[in-house]
């Protein structure tokens, strides 16, 4: 797929279900009913632009009907196809909520100005995300998403400024 970089992986096709060809999509994320129209699917070098005609959350998955995909023999040919939607197709999120892809390979930054590394990974708690951060040696340090740690995002910038608290750091005993 030449453009990539504008698509973001949701999924991944695990099966089919019923006799009209409705796809089972195992979600990288939330299991609720997709607006989706079009998906983009990839296996190996083989790569479609697909048509949704409807979906639904189904136990841990998405169900989707598939423009000319309306039964079971001819659905399973996409068993094994990641999917994939376009970044610009996805809701706008309320002030304050980003996407995991957003975040990731943000520069973290102190309110002072040190630069403590990037974003290489957003864990879900329930509570509340973790961020994973790689310094510049490669260590990863976890920087918890809370209101009393996190002082400032700008996605547009790329920057994620934090305010140290004691034992945030390790190593460090800095408030």
């Amino acid at each position: 797929m030449d453009n990539k970089d504008k698509l973001l992986l949701v999924g991944k096709i695990t099966g089919v279900h019923g006799i009209h060809g409705e796809i089972k999509i195992i979600p990288y994320g939330d299991c609720d009913k997709k607006s989706w129209k079009k998906i983009y699917l990839s296996k190996g070098k083989y790569n479609l632009i697909c048509e949704v005609t409807a979906n639904r959350p189904h136990k841990d998955a998405i169900l989707a009907s598939i423009e000319g995909y309306n039964d079971r023999n001819r659905a399973s040919e996409l068993i094994g196809y990641d999917v994939f939607v376009e970044k610009a197709s996805l809701p706008v999120l309320p002030k304050g909520e980003y996407y995991h892809f957003q975040l990731e390979g943000m520069e973290i930054i102190t309110n002072d100005g040190r630069k403590i590394g990037v974003v290489a990974g957003v864990i879900s708690t329930g509570s509340n995300d973790v961020y994973v951060v790689k310094d510049s040696s490669g260590k990863e340090l976890l920087i918890p998403a809370t209101a009393d740690i996190i002082q400032k995002i700008d996605v547009g910038a790329g920057k994620m400024v934090i305010r140290l608290i004691e034992g945030l750091l390790p190593g460090k005993n800095e408030i």
